[in-house]
């Protein structure tokens, strides 16, 4: 016991002594340079290159959410790199994942509710900084134009600040504005080994609202954006590998529109009430899975983001083993030549 009682002092002392050490500015700039050391280090070499098909999930949180960035979805080739949406709370962890902003091509946005437009320029800030090559464009159904100009007479002054403090030599001023491309249902794009197609969603009574396919040396992903499940997903999906689709879960909106009229908050309750006409539910993306072959679907918009493992348990009831709840900094490999799906979590 007395041998216990000592260490227990050693131990205290020894803390005590550390945090007077950290007290000291010697000691403080030397840990400095070490960690700043580490993060230059960790910045160039925080991406690593694949000859797989990649998929990040920058953020996988609806407005039904606390803790997770909303709605982004990152598709990476050795030879590409496209975002579906910016949600806010998505940029930070595009930083997070270290994806290679200086080769970002594209933007393509699935419609413009707020929770998948919000970081736009973020987006566009990052990829200029980053040394991208060309303007960044940013794809997107009928309104595309409305919203991107909005965001370019927003953000003029940002840019003309940051040029004129960086120079037009390190941030030229043409590749800090955005253009933008309207697309309609089909092929919208074909590069080397990529094929992007768009579809239509239902998401009423936003009309047109779209998802992606993404067809890369015989592997493919989907990503819905905000949709019920149609006939349309049924016919995208097809010999697809994986699904990103945006899940709701019914039990869980139920109670927490009922609690809300419960406690006199009706308007919240309402609210609450009227996103289940707009997004799939889980059951019928069991449904979806039972009648198509896609080999993984991957839950994300999630509504709500469950808060608990019990919350979890009730989001994926049901469900089978080649269905998984996605999360922030998620990541799944689809190696070329394979039928495999690896998933990595954060």
């Amino acid at each position: 016991m007395k041998k216990v009682i000592i260490l227990i002092l050693v131990l205290g002392l020894l803390t005590g002594v550390g945090r007077v050490l950290l007290t000291l500015p010697a000691v403080q700039d030397a840990l400095l340079v070490r960690g700043t050391a580490a993060v230059a280090e960790g910045v160039g070499a925080a991406f690593s290159e694949s000859t797989s098909l990649r998929v990040y999930v920058c953020g996988s949180a609806s407005p039904l959410g606390m803790g997770q960035a909303q709605a982004c979805i990152a598709v990476v080739t050795p030879e590409h790199f496209y975002l579906i949406d910016s949600g806010a709370g998505s940029t930070g962890n595009i930083n997070r994942l270290g994806l290679p902003m200086e080769r970002l091509q594209g933007l393509l946005l699935t419609h413009f509710h707020s929770d998948h437009i919000a970081e736009i320029y973020e987006v566009n800030l990052g990829s200029w900084i980053g040394g991208r090559p060309a303007p960044l464009t940013v794809y997107g159904p009928r309104g595309v134009d409305e919203v991107t100009n909005a965001v370019n007479a927003g953000y003029r002054l940002d840019r003309v600040y940051r040029t004129g403090h960086h120079g037009a030599d390190l941030l030229p001023p043409a590749l800090g504005v955005l253009a933008h491309k309207m697309i309609s249902p089909g092929v919208i794009l074909e590069d080397g080994d990529l094929k992007i197609t768009a579809y239509v969603s239902e998401h009423p009574p936003i009309h047109p609202a779209v998802g992606y396919r993404f067809d890369y040396r015989g592997r493919s992903v989907v990503v819905s954006g905000d949709s019920n499940v149609s006939g349309e997903t049924l016919k995208i999906v097809d010999g697809a590998d994986l699904l990103l689709h945006d899940a709701l879960s019914l039990p869980t909106v139920t109670a927490l529109s009922e609690a809300m009229g419960a406690a006199g908050r009706s308007r919240t309750s309402k609210i609450v009430a009227d996103v289940i006409d707009y997004h799939a539910s889980t059951d019928s993306l069991i449904e979806l899975g039972e009648k198509s072959d896609v080999d993984m679907v991957a839950f994300y918009h999630l509504v709500p983001v469950p808060l608990n493992s019990v919350l979890e348990d009730i989001f994926m009831r049901g469900v089978p083993d080649n269905f998984v709840l996605t999360e922030d900094l998620m990541r799944f490999e689809l190696p070329i030549g394979s039928d495999k799906i690896v998933v990595n979590r954060p």
